[in-house]
């Protein structure tokens, strides 16, 4: 039950209990009507838990038509819940049934030889998510081989500057202090150019590698550890199945690697994202509750909880967020607390190296909490060593005060790379004054035909609430212009981009759910591989 309403604080920063969590499990539709029509306060709802400090700060307002809408959806996903779970254990089984045995035609030849391949095993490093099986890719893309020239303005992680040749094109390095990042001329791939330095794994971009980890993380552990071992040849430093104690499952994965088993130039830590058959995490995605963290501002539940959240009183972060890692249970560790672990055992076993944190979709959310969680905490010493956070189809994961307390302690500026009209971007829905989300860092957002825009400071993609008329015609325009794209992309940029009938039906649903094949990682990684920059 609500606690009684206190006195409305002070002007200032606002601390103390501070929450508003929806627990849509106990919405009923005649409740979705009443805050449509009835209009009452947004507070007085038995599925509304409000800190003492919120509802005096909310007195009467009403939950809008946002609000509304959003308890709609949650509740259709909720109910979709396991039905989604089977239809996708039974699509992903025949498909790697399909693609193991090489085809239809494979599978009769294999009757016939006695060599039928079952995919029942689903922790097998050849059996593929949803997500690898509409992209496949797991090669990197290298850049130019022959490196760039000495530069002594640019900081060139992890490649060594002896013996590379002065003579190669101009356009290989970005010239920042001539203003060339953003030129319309250079691709993403060469565009390096991260909070001053110019980072390099090895021949891959930092775009490259945080996006194809972001991809793969969506895969069991045993595929993960034999794309980085044996396609990228990097080193797999482990892979971490998290547990959610408000949930009581493990629902956060994600998993490290260095570029090499010693003196390694960057750590990369990878969270998985939301999965296509979980409406569980689509649901985590679109729901507007979000917890006081004191100075971390309002940061969204679902995500916290999914790092490691103790409790959601909203009285004090050091509570619900502490510090010193709680005592787990064998088998059940919290991701914020293991991968910080392993981070600075890395940290420390390689002293040249920095960190790369990056994710897609529910793993970008993740990836944008968790340094905000280590600068909560003053862990400069890993804080120090970060390169980048880079995040693909992110959700908003906080307020104005946690953009604000992000770029004030996180010493690099976060970017978030957005496709077209990628639904994911567009929530949980900016519901003033009830949930004010808002996005943070420098959005690179890439329309249609992957052409590049660098919106700084905050500023958001086209469209920013999804449901607008206005981009409604646009949006379906964009739908068609995808599948056609991805039928006959292959015809001018070669067989890398050439795409199978799973990724062409998933465009297909984007003609029912504008946005939804947007979300997809493939176009991520076209973007940018094939990407160009022009600025905002």
């Amino acid at each position: 039950m609500m606690a009684a309403a206190h006195p409305v604080a002070a002007a200032g920063p606002k601390m103390g209990a501070e929450k508003l969590i929806v627990r849509s499990e106990k919405v009923r539709s005649v409740d979705i009507l009443s805050m449509l029509f009835l209009r009452r306060p947004i507070t007085s709802y038995p599925f509304v838990d409000a800190g003492d400090q919120t509802a005096a700060d909310f007195g009467s307002t009403p939950g809008d038509w946002f609000v509304a809408l959003t308890q709609l959806i949650q509740k259709a996903l909720d109910g979709a819940y396991y039905p989604a779970l089977m239809i996708g254990a039974v699509v992903e089984f025949l498909l790697n049934f399909i693609a193991l045995n090489n085809g239809i035609l494979g599978i009769f030849l294999n009757i016939f030889r006695c060599k039928l391949v079952i995919p029942l095993n689903r922790e097998a490093p050849n059996f593929r998510s949803m997500i690898a099986l509409i992209d496949g890719r797991t090669e990197l893309k290298p850049l130019p081989a022959n490196g760039g020239p000495e530069d002594r303005r640019l900081q060139v992680v992890g490649v060594s500057g002896a013996g590379k040749a002065a003579t190669v094109g101009e356009d290989y390095y970005v010239d920042v202090e001539n203003g060339e990042c953003g030129s319309a001329s250079v691709p993403l791939i060469q565009q390096q150019y991260v909070n001053g330095r110019l980072i390099r794994l090895r021949t891959f971009s930092i775009f490259e590698v945080t996006i194809m980890a972001a991809k793969i993380a969506y895969e069991n552990a045993a595929y993960i550890e034999n794309v980085v071992k044996n396609v990228w040849k990097f080193n797999f430093v482990g892979y971490y199945n998290c547990w959610n104690k408000f949930v009581g499952d493990h629902t956060t994965q994600a998993f490290v690697m260095t570029d090499k088993p010693s003196d390694a130039s960057v750590v990369v830590v990878s969270f998985r994202g939301t999965e296509p058959f979980n409406m569980r995490d689509w649901s985590t995605d679109v729901n507007l509750s979000w917890l006081g963290m004191g100075t971390m501002g309002h940061v969204h539940v679902g995500f916290l909880k999914a790092l490691g959240l103790q409790e959601e009183d909203g009285k004090d972060a050091n509570r619900a967020f502490p510090k010193s890692a709680p005592n787990a249970a064998a088998g059940k560790p919290l991701a914020y607390y293991k991968l910080r672990e392993v981070i600075k055992e890395q940290l420390k076993k390689h002293p040249n190296a920095g960190l790369v944190v990056t994710g897609h979709s529910l793993g970008g959310a993740l990836a944008a909490v968790f340094p905000a969680l280590l600068a909560l905490h003053g862990e400069r010493d890993v804080l120090d060593r970060l390169l980048s956070v880079v995040t693909y189809g992110q959700p908003r994961v906080g307020d104005a005060p946690f953009t604000a307390f992000v770029r004030a302690n996180v010493p690099v500026e976060p970017l978030r790379v957005v496709y077209r009209y990628d639904v994911v971007p567009r929530v949980p829905f900016d519901a003033p004054p009830v949930a004010e989300f808002v996005h943070g860092g420098t959005c690179v957002y890439f329309d249609g035909w992957y052409k590049g825009t660098a919106i700084a400071k905050g500023g958001d993609a086209p469209n920013p609430n999804y449901f607008d008329p206005r981009y409604l015609l646009s949006m379906y325009g964009n739908a068609w212009g995808d599948l056609l794209k991805g039928a006959f992309l292959w015809t001018k940029e070669g067989k890398d981009y050439r795409e199978g009938a799973v990724s062409l039906l998933y465009r297909a649903a984007g003609l029912l759910v504008p946005g939804l094949a947007s979300h997809s990682p493939r176009d991520y990684v076209n973007a940018v591989r094939l990407g160009s920059m022009t600025e905002a």
